[in-house]
């Protein structure tokens, strides 16, 4: 299994160096099926340590960047908030659908 030490010699630092999780999975001899579950399980334990590893589509990479960090922090809170919402359309559409089964 990868270290978080192999990880963060792996993923570079600055937006214009991101790196995709496949490439990083195949540097790590981790498996490139999929969505590289294993890559971003060791990225987010990365994280929970204490590095800045952020993100955008076209990949990963370490930053010291203020305004880098800040904009992955709303990125993130944009999605989480796109899945709060659907999450509560479908609530609703079910409780508009089985008014005698609510949720």
């Amino acid at each position: 299994m990868a270290t978080i030490q192999q990880l963060l010699r792996t993923i570079p630092y600055g937006k214009q160096n991101a790196t995709r999780a496949e490439d990083i999975a195949r540097q790590l001899h981790l498996p490139t099926n999929g969505n590289q579950v294993e890559t971003r399980k060791l990225i987010r334990e990365a994280i929970a340590q204490g590095h800045f590893i952020v993100s955008t589509n076209s990949g990963y990479w370490q930053s010291n960047d203020i305004e880098e960090v800040r904009e992955y922090i709303a990125s993130l809170r944009r999605r989480a908030q796109k899945v709060i919402n659907r999450s509560d359309d479908i609530r609703n559409m079910w409780n508009n659908a089985n008014p005698n089964n609510q949720i």
